[in-house]
């Protein structure tokens, strides 16, 4: 069996050689000609896998190691009997948890409290619900949006995307549907940015064409009174840089790429191509060693300054924002490589649960926010 798969998903040699022959390849360099011999395909977001990707080869498997499904031709799989994988919730945590501190950030910067304050959720699936346990832990009145599962479910937990629209901190975790009842294409447009009141925080880590960019500029521009947050951009990796300049934070898509996002979207796939060829799974990811797990912190501080402390030891979300705004640099030669390669060579980021904060204190509340917040507490 010979299997094609993204260099950038790691440890993939060790956890699909025992299939077969392993090839790597850049997800942006994958042709209709590479795959003239390749039994299994495994990609990420960046690779569109359709008709012409597929015509006349082999490929019998089909597998994203990301949450995203909008760069597969799904019904093109199904009427070639091709069998699709997804890898749905393996970075869900580190997408909640990006969110979470790029919310601590910036309030810290703008003086703000967590308490009192309304979150506008928008999507409830994998990410969403951890969004706003979150949330909730910290003080937030939570605001739901999620018309598909409004549907199934009715009306009780949810409200109206204007009501979400509205709220002090605007997050978005739909998938990218271009059409149909649930489109999410330019779900923020020019139509409902001014539900986007001022002193409010917008978040996008969904995906780019959620928010019309040139929209979300033009309010930048004209008014100055919002807060953004961008992890995801229309035109990826050809992003918009006069955009880039204007939020707060702006990243390279990499707000699912915690370690454990990632290995977890290797072992998904790895776990659907055993089932697929009906084989006992036995390989499970390497996690390297933490050497400075333990986080002192100060009790008797605002819950906003004990977050933003210790996420900072964790994650500095500002370093990465520094790197990709290194884009605005003339020198920059190779825009669309340059952001391509942040994602590339992004350092190991891990998740919330493998610290521990030490609060030498007996305070209750904390300890139970910040168990809720995934750390470990002593």
């Amino acid at each position: 069996m010979k299997i094609l798969v993204d260099e950038n998903i790691p440890q993939a040699k060790e956890a699909f050689s025992k299939f077969g022959e392993v090839k790597l390849s850049h997800g942006r360099q994958i042709t209709n000609e590479m795959l003239m011999d390749i039994d299994a395909l495994i990609v990420r977001s960046i690779t569109n896998v359709n008709e012409k990707l597929l015509h006349n080869t082999p490929v019998r498997f089909v597998g994203t190691a990301t949450i995203g499904t909008d760069h597969i031709d799904k019904e093109y799989l199904k009427s070639k009997n091709i069998f699709f994988a997804d890898a749905a919730g393996c970075n869900s945590f580190s997408v909640a948890e990006y969110v979470i501190t790029a919310i601590t950030n910036i309030y810290n910067t703008t003086n703000k409290t967590f308490s009192g304050k309304r979150i506008g959720i928008i999507g409830y699936g994998n990410i969403g619900t951890k969004v706003a346990h979150f949330a909730k832990a910290l003080g937030f009145e939570t605001v739901i949006n999620d018309p598909p599962l409004e549907r199934k479910n009715g009306k009780e937990k949810f409200c109206s995307l204007n009501e979400a629209l509205g709220c002090d901190v605007v997050t978005f975790h739909v998938p990218l549907n271009k059409t149909g009842i649930d489109k999410t294409y330019h779900l923020l447009n020019e139509d409902n940015i001014a539900q986007i009141k001022s002193g409010s925080l917008v978040i996008n880590t969904s995906r780019g064409p959620v928010v019309d960019n040139s929209v979300l500029k033009k309010r930048l521009i004209d008014k100055k009174d919002i807060n953004v947050v961008l992890d995801v951009w229309e035109n990826e990796p050809n992003i918009d840089r006069e955009l880039l300049q204007l939020t707060d934070i702006g990243t390279a898509h990499i707000a699912g790429y915690s370690l454990e996002g990632k290995l977890n979207g290797t072992f998904f796939i790895y776990e659907k191509l055993c089932k697929f060829l009906e084989i006992n799974c036995n390989w499970t990811p390497d996690y390297p060693d933490i050497k400075e797990r333990i986080i002192d912190i100060n009790p008797s501080s605002e819950i906003e300054k004990i977050l933003f402390e210790a996420t900072q030891k964790i994650y500095d979300i500002t370093f990465d924002s520094s790197q990709l705004k290194m884009l605005l640099n003339a020198d920059v030669v190779n825009p669309d490589k340059y952001f391509d390669q942040l994602r590339k060579n992004y350092s190991i980021r891990r998740e919330f649960n493998n610290y521990t904060i030490r609060t030498n204190d007996g305070n209750n509340k904390l300890n139970v926010l910040l168990k809720e917040l995934r750390f470990n507490v002593i």
